[in-house]
């Protein structure tokens, strides 16, 4: 997986992150895993990684979690916050 998008903006609210594209002038609000795999997302994780550092802080197996961070990862890529790889 490939890093965040540099040009992107984030303000984190409480638990959640903004995040604004000044290029499309999109705001995308990300809460939960989202979030925390936003803050992994810098290209120094694999999706395996960044599921098992997930698992450990939240005090759950892997395979619980795999499904969401997956999503989550997906999500992000689509809409450009990341780069895909």
């Amino acid at each position: 997986m490939g890093p965040a998008i540099s040009h992107i903006l984030e303000t984190e609210i409480g638990e959640d992150i903004s995040l604004y594209d000044p290029q499309t002038e999109q705001v995308t609000v990300l809460n939960g895993t989202a979030s925390d795999v936003w803050r992994l997302a810098d290209g120094s994780y694999t999706l395996q990684e960044i599921t098992q550092l997930l698992a450990s802080s939240y005090q759950v197996s892997p395979d619980s979690i795999a499904a969401d961070v997956e999503k989550a990862v997906d999500e992000l890529s689509e809409a450009g916050l990341i780069e895909s790889s």
